[in-house]
């Protein structure tokens, strides 16, 4: 009950901050949605892998000397003994659920924003990006392809809120609704690509952020041919 009311009292001192700060013509550029910089951090997440059903693959999260997050491990192929499972090497990794409070559910409201950005430096395997929304389903996940340009370096990815797919235990499923933007609950990495092998995926920071153009789903300017990213990406790539 303590730790309830604790983070109540919190959650009113940042509210009332907005409040008294807002300026509602230039409104929220970007907002962290996850970062890792120090072994307490990683309290903050969960990792699994198909081990935990009786599988052989590993997942770790750790720090690096750097400070940043890495999540890896071993995917195996090996089957487990209980023989309904027919196929297996997966791993993962999640934010844990919000904790609510007297004023909030301690979701994370991403219709105000356009784009998810991620600073990453992957190997060559095929990660996801996972999104978990307030749903009636459990197992329902917004996913998409981390599309990695240059493995083995630093990169900004930015994937667009609109562009995620809706899907359940790992399948797409042929009824796509809109995420329940307002009540976003977890972010994290998934990799199921049934290669036998390590793997490695180190990230910095996950940012929801709009444009200089965006403001969610709205256009602050109209479009133009001339629009570049360049701007946004040297402010998001500061923190590293």
């Amino acid at each position: 009950m303590f730790k309830y009311l604790e983070r109540s009292a919190s959650a009113i001192k940042e509210t009332s901050v907005k409040v008294i700060n807002a300026d509602f013509l230039n409104r929220q550029t970007e907002h962290v949605v996850a970062s890792v910089s120090s072994k307490s951090d990683l309290s903050r997440w969960i990792k699994g892998s198909d081990k935990d059903i009786g599988g052989f693959s590993s997942a770790w999260l750790d720090v690096t000397r750097s400070g940043h997050a890495r999540f890896h491990g071993y995917i195996s192929q090996l089957l487990p003994e209980d023989k309904r499972f027919k196929r297996s090497g997966y791993a993962m990794i999640r934010t844990h659920s919000p904790k609510s409070n007297l004023i909030s559910s301690g979701c994370w409201d991403s219709s105000l924003f356009r784009y998810l950005a991620l600073r990453v430096k992957a190997d060559k395997r095929k990660y996801f990006v996972n999104l978990k929304s307030d749903t009636l389903i459990s197992t329902d996940i917004y996913q998409h392809l981390l599309p990695i340009r240059t493995p083995g370096q630093w990169e900004t990815v930015v994937i667009p809120f609109n562009m995620f797919t809706l899907t359940s235990n790992g399948i797409i499923m042929a009824s796509q609704p809109s995420m329940a933007s307002t009540k976003m609950e977890t972010v994290g990495f998934s990799l199921s690509d049934r290669r036998e092998g390590p793997f490695s995926l180190e990230f910095a920071w996950i940012k929801a952020f709009n444009s200089h153009r965006t403001f969610g789903e709205c256009m602050r300017l109209p479009y133009t041919a001339a629009m570049t990213w360049n701007t946004d990406f040297a402010r998001l790539d500061k923190t590293l």
